[in-house]
């Protein structure tokens, strides 16, 4: 697996030193059976890459999780003070087996993409229930860019362009206030990216 940084509609991958800043992410696997693994991961001078080996065929649900990063004052960004969280997500097939029909959110924001007769079906959730009315940003190979509403049970759809990855983005900020670190915050800004492949 390869986490990359940078603006993916423009084609624009940050390099070297530019990447440090992901160093808190961790990464880990839940396999076809539900057992979650660590993933380790190494900086290249590209990303910051890791492996796991499937050991049987099935569905494997990859992320990257940052959630320990310092609170932030991004008020010149239109954020203000916030504590900030960074979901990523991946699914992978490994062999012959079939995708987990019964799969379920695993982060405190979450969204699961299926195919069904040719569109790509998202369902969004937050803390494990069904976000309605929710803005999706998706990304085509292409560089386009479209804004999504997701419905009344969490769902939006689009039809693929052609074949590639599609990059879903999602938001979320919490007002709850807080401390985290010895820092207090007013909010939680949680970002989120979903890699679909499309064949």
């Amino acid at each position: 697996m390869k986490i990359f940084f940078g603006e993916y509609e423009n084609n624009i991958r940050e390099k070297g030193a530019s990447l440090a800043g992901m160093k808190k992410f961790r990464a880990y696997v839940i396999d076809p059976a539900g057992q979650q693994q660590p993933i380790a991961l190494t900086q290249t001078e590209t990303c910051w890459e890791g492996r796991f080996k499937p050991t049987k065929s099935g569905h494997y649900q990859v992320f990257g999780v940052n959630d320990t990063r310092d609170v932030q004052d991004w008020t010149r960004h239109g954020l203000g003070v916030v504590r900030p969280i960074e979901y990523l997500r991946a699914d992978y097939m490994a062999g012959s087996g079939m995708a987990a029909a019964n799969a379920k959110p695993q982060t405190d924001l979450d969204v699961l993409a299926r195919n069904e007769s040719g569109q790509v079906v998202l369902t969004a959730f937050a803390k494990r229930q069904p976000l309605a009315k929710t803005k999706l940003t998706i990304q085509n190979p292409q560089g386009w860019e479209k804004m999504l509403t997701t419905d009344a049970g969490g769902v939006a759809r689009f039809t693929p362009s052609g074949p590639g990855l599609y990059i879903v983005e999602a938001g979320q900020m919490d007002k709850t206030p807080g401390q985290y670190q010895g820092k207090d915050y007013p909010a939680i800004r949680t970002a989120y990216a979903l890699t679909v492949k499309v064949d």
